[in-house]
């Protein structure tokens, strides 16, 4: 017990000097700590180890260092993963997030996607709720960035595995996703010309969504410009009564700006239909 006690007290004082701003002492005090009871046969210590490198690292993201901090995320998950508990996952979940964030300021938004795709792998069994909204942000982010590399195949499959996941849940968090995911979905049909399959989801959003506002008001927009795109004139004017109807005391700049191109689009005579 006094062991546990002399951690525990160890690393209260690291957090403490890390609050501070004493980083360089904070630093040297975790590294001891990690030196110390690497050995350790208490289980509640084994469990805590990786909160040292965890909180070095975010030292180290606080005065931008951004190579040692991801060195540490490095040592974190290769020394520590094999030894995952449920009370001690959390801390690995957030080390790949923070990874992936890490290695985006280093080379770029394309070299995270590996950590993205090992970090859903590790974790693809867990029931913590925590973990499942970092989880939901991999998939979307997974999604979004194969989008951006052009692999609109595998983004939409990566949109289409985020809602399957995460449609009956009743939290708002989760739910949100979906409606972003079934927007970006859509978008993706839309730039592959597949327009039947890009109005279905964009009407789903629209139905079924409709608590998160500025979704449906870019599914309505996205939905009239394929309409638009395919001359289907009365289609698009009802499209546009709908969106001037629903949003236009929305006081949302993004938003006021889709009701803008609705009313362009709605006058033909006055306004040039290549405004929207």
């Amino acid at each position: 017990m006094e062991e546990l006690d002399l951690f525990y007290s160890q690393m209260s004082e690291a957090s403490t000097l890390t609050k501070e701003k004493k980083f360089e002492e904070a630093l040297n005090l975790y590294a001891k700590i990690l030196e110390e009871y690497l050995d350790t046969k208490e289980e509640r210590i084994k469990e805590y180890l990786p909160y040292t490198l965890y909180n070095k690292a975010l030292i180290y993201a606080n005065k931008k260092e951004y190579e040692k901090e991801l060195e540490l995320y490095n040592e974190l998950l290769s020394r520590f993963i094999s030894n995952i508990s449920s009370d001690s996952e959390l801390i690995f979940s957030k080390a790949y997030m923070n990874k992936a964030v890490c290695i985006q300021e280093l080379k770029g938004e394309s070299y995270s996607l590996e950590v993205y795709k090992e970090f859903l792998q590790n974790f693809k069994e867990t029931k913590n709720k925590k973990i499942l909204e970092d989880i939901v942000q991999a998939k979307y982010n997974l999604a979004f960035l194969l989008g951006k590399e052009e692999k609109d195949k595998e983004s939409i499959e990566a949109y289409e595995d985020l809602i399957d996941t995460f449609k009956n849940f009743e939290e708002e968090y989760f739910l949100e996703f979906v409606a972003k995911a079934l927007v970006n979905k859509a978008n993706k049909h839309k730039e592959l010309y597949e327009f039947d399959k890009a109005i279905e989801l964009f009407d789903e959003v629209i139905k079924s969504y409709q608590q998160f506002v500025r979704q449906v008001a870019i599914s309505y927009h996205n939905k009239a410009a394929i309409l638009g795109e395919l001359q289907e004139e009365e289609k698009l004017k009802t499209i546009c009564d709908e969106i001037i109807e629903k949003f236009s005391n929305v006081h949302d700049e993004f938003i006021m700006n889709i009701v803008s191109s609705a009313e362009v689009l709605k006058d033909k005579d006055k306004f040039n239909k290549n405004c929207f």
